[in-house]
């Protein structure tokens, strides 16, 4: 949590709880049997916003591949730390935790002129291994530690009241809900692709672990992709539409814009750097809350490519609008591509 100053990142990993060292083993194990071409399109991270209290709303992936591109696998890992204390009128949260999301997709071409996917989440909440770390981190440097000195590290608290409530503090793995998503493609060669995109996200998660919203959720965005040979841009801009909302008795049962830009350059034949922000409007109405309103989030990174077919991504994200993300989110993505159609 940031208290009156913004925070730097933290960055250094230690000692992980039994519960985090398995999930994370597993989400390696699967990780290293899929990855990526670099033939194909390359503007964005298949990263979102991790918010614990907002992630079972539908928030699409970017969209991140060509009508050439044949079937992609990937898996990417997130790694969220937040400590979040608000007061505000009649609604307060406690958020200190840590969350270790697995996504995986697959996507592939359909017909001439249109591209599927399908996104299944694996989330994990415990009280993680990074406090101490990042303790270290502030201690080092000088930096402002906020509200950490005050709560115990390595607790997990998902606390919320006002408009509905939330209390969860006992660790668990689960499935998310699931999503499957359609794109049309009326513009696309090797140096700009336009895409139109609509998709469904199933009820298939937790509401009491907050992996789902309990209702069907929709959400309809446009793409477009730019490239140069040392450079690639990428931006988005969408609706989303949850049908439902069981989390905050209904007052997250309204319509949300997202958008995200990023901008990537190529440093050498393998090698990329990429800089990427994602932006929302609030889910919640009428909230007085920052983490629970309108959030902006800024990721880097980097991409190694290793032979034709796979693209190993990481880098880390930071809540570039204070107290609307979470503190820290580090990210470890691979992808495979088979032969291009």
């Amino acid at each position: 949590m940031r208290g009156a100053a913004p925070r730097d990142p933290r960055r250094a990993l230690r000692f992980l709880s039994l519960d985090a060292a398995a999930f994370v083993a597993a989400a390696g194990f699967l990780a290293l049997s899929i990855a990526c071409n670099p033939a194909r399109a390359d503007e964005f991270f298949l990263v979102r916003d991790e918010n614990p209290l907002i992630r079972g709303f539908y928030l699409p992936l970017p969209s991140d591949g060509r009508l050439s591109d044949g079937a992609d696998l990937s898996a990417t890992l997130s790694i969220s730390n937040t400590l979040n204390v608000e007061n505000r009128g009649q609604e307060s949260l406690l958020v200190d935790g840590e969350s270790h999301t697995l996504r995986l997709t697959y996507e592939d071409t359909l017909y001439q002129s249109w591209r599927f996917r399908f996104t299944v989440p694996l989330i994990n909440d415990s009280g993680g291994f990074l406090d101490s770390t990042i303790d270290h981190w502030h201690h080092w440097f000088g930096f402002n530690p906020g509200n950490r000195p005050f709560y115990p590290q390595n607790q997990l608290v998902y606390s919320y009241s006002g408009k509905g409530s939330v209390d969860l503090t006992q660790p668990h793995t689960g499935i998310g809900d699931i999503s499957g998503e359609l794109g049309f493609y009326p513009i696309d060669d090797a140096q700009r692709t336009i895409s139109l995109w609509g998709g469904l996200e199933a009820p298939t998660g937790s509401v009491a672990s907050l992996t789902g919203d309990g209702a069907w959720d929709g959400a309809v965005w446009a793409h477009g992709a730019w490239r140069w040979p040392k450079w690639q841009l990428g931006a988005e801009v969408g609706v989303a539409q949850p049908f439902g909302d069981e989390i905050f008795a209904g007052a997250a049962h309204r319509t949300s814009l997202f958008a995200r830009f990023a901008a990537t350059r190529a440093v050498s034949s393998d090698w990329s750097l990429r800089a990427q922000l994602d932006g929302q409007t609030g889910r919640v109405e009428d909230s007085d809350l920052r983490f629970l309103g309108p959030s902006l989030q800024l990721t880097v990174g980097a991409i190694r490519r290793l032979g034709d077919r796979w693209r190993i991504e990481f880098g880390f994200a930071e809540d570039a609008a204070v107290n609307t993300a979470p503190d820290i989110t580090f990210f470890l993505g691979i992808r495979r591509q088979s032969s291009a159609k």
